[in-house]
């Protein structure tokens, strides 16, 4: 089988379960790719995506149960996280930063990276040692 990347699609059928016959069929695929030995990669970009739909008004669910779910969802052997580092810390950092997932990822990449954020974002600035244009001396803030 060719290789795989996961949309949040995907990964929100196997968290909501919703609908049944995609779950099992999303379920039934990646008990199959595991036995090949095979891994479907997961973008940060689909991470944040699921991370906005169930924090959302349909799901409504708390930031904290969100990254819980998603954490012990990406942690299965079968998927392969780019930026994985950056996407598990900022799953871990972000239920309690007062920022929003995005936000929690780009500093947590950039901090992997040695790297510093540009931004205006207030809270994104004060949370890392972003560069902020136009500040005095464009010290971290």
């Amino acid at each position: 089988m060719e290789p795989l990347v996961a949309d949040a699609n995907f990964l929100l059928r196997l968290l909501t379960r919703h609908p049944p016959a995609q779950f099992q069929a999303a379920l039934q695929l990646l008990e199959t790719l595991e036995a090949d030995g095979q891994v479907v990669e997961v973008h940060p970009m689909h991470v944040a995506e699921a991370v906005f739909v169930l924090e959302g008004s349909v799901y409504n669910l708390p930031a904290k149960t969100v990254a819980q779910e998603l954490e012990l969802l990406l942690s299965a052997g079968v998927f392969h996280l780019r930026d994985g580092g950056a996407i598990l810390a900022a799953l871990a950092a972000y239920p309690g930063s007062g920022l929003e997932f995005p936000d929690v990822f780009l500093r947590e990449l950039a901090r992997q990276e040695g790297r510093r954020v540009v931004t205006f974002d207030r809270r994104l600035a004060r949370s890392s040692s972003a560069l902020v244009p136009g500040a005095v001396k464009d010290e971290p803030r």
